[in-house]
């Protein structure tokens, strides 16, 4: 079962989570701003292929942000569920679910910074 303060300290590290996307998707409209800056006609064949690339490689992190803010939000939908007197829920997996939440987060946050490497 859960407890008042489990669920208030998720709902803490959910908003942790939401802040972390905002970063990333603030990053990547500054990095996509600096490939705008690069890609200028007659440019190199070479550097048109990897600013497109990247391009790609931004627009693909983007879309997975996009399902795990969904996921989140779904997720801390249930948690507020769970915080009702009336309700009749099973919190059992709720930690589990917290658990692999927390998870996909950390697994973007280690490509993403593969991929921040490898831009710079």
């Amino acid at each position: 079962m859960h407890t008042k303060e489990q669920l208030s300290e998720m709902k803490s590290e959910h908003d942790e989570w939401q802040n972390k996307i905002r970063f990333y998707r603030d990053e990547i409209k500054q990095f996509n701003h600096h490939l705008g800056k690069v890609a200028k006609p007659g440019a190199p064949r070479e550097l048109m292929a990897t600013v497109e690339h990247f391009q790609n490689q931004f627009i693909r992190q983007s879309e997975v942000l996009d399902i795990i803010r969904h996921d989140f939000k779904q997720h801390e939908n249930l948690i507020e569920d769970l915080e009702k007197p009336e309700s009749i829920a099973p919190g059992d997996s709720i930690q589990k679910i917290h658990s692999v939440q927390r998870e996909k987060l950390d697994q973007f946050e280690k490509i993403f910074h593969e991929l921040r490497g490898e831009f710079n």
